[in-house]
């Protein structure tokens, strides 16, 4: 090897050797972990508002009355009997004339009544309505008692 090769690779080493040796230069101190400090110098995020979930009741759907009999009350009591209808409102509503209604008696298909008392008077500008016990009940039958003028008709409305 000739004296100017191994002249030049000893200068390198020496000093690569150096340069590991001495501290890093331009301002970087190393230290342990636990000395680190972040700096975050962007602007702060927004915290968001709280979620609040807008509250809207459902809306009330009236049940639709479907019509189970005309008919007039001249006797004391009128009975009216259908087939088993799952019904949860009975609604007694005048055509013509006026009708005092005293009591109204509903016949469940497990054998059961549920007797009303209204005692009032049914107009034209009034009607009844009756809820029935238990939310949905098949009726087989009902009975109205009472008293209506010659003239006098009403309905008899289920939903």
């Amino acid at each position: 090897m000739n004296l100017k090769a191994i002249i030049t690779a000893a200068l390198v080493i020496g000093t690569s050797t150096v340069a590991l040796a001495q501290p890093a230069q331009g301002g970087v101190q190393v230290s342990n972990e636990s000395s680190f400090q972040v700096r975050d110098h962007r602007e702060p995020m927004p915290t968001p508002a709280p979620y609040r979930p807008v509250y809207q009741p459902a809306p009330v759907v009236a049940p639709r009355l479907h019509v189970i009999a005309n008919t007039k009350l001249t006797s004391g009591a009128d009975r009216i009997w259908m087939r088993t209808q799952a019904l949860s409102t009975i609604k007694l509503q005048a055509i013509k004339g006026r009708t005092n209604v005293t009591q109204v008696a509903i016949k469940f298909a497990n054998g059961r009544t549920q007797i009303v008392q209204e005692n009032k008077m049914l107009t034209q500008s009034s009607c009844i309505d009756i809820d029935l016990a238990g939310n949905v009940r098949n009726v087989t039958g009902i009975t109205i008692f009472g008293q209506g003028g010659a003239r006098s008709q009403f309905q008899v409305l289920g939903a």
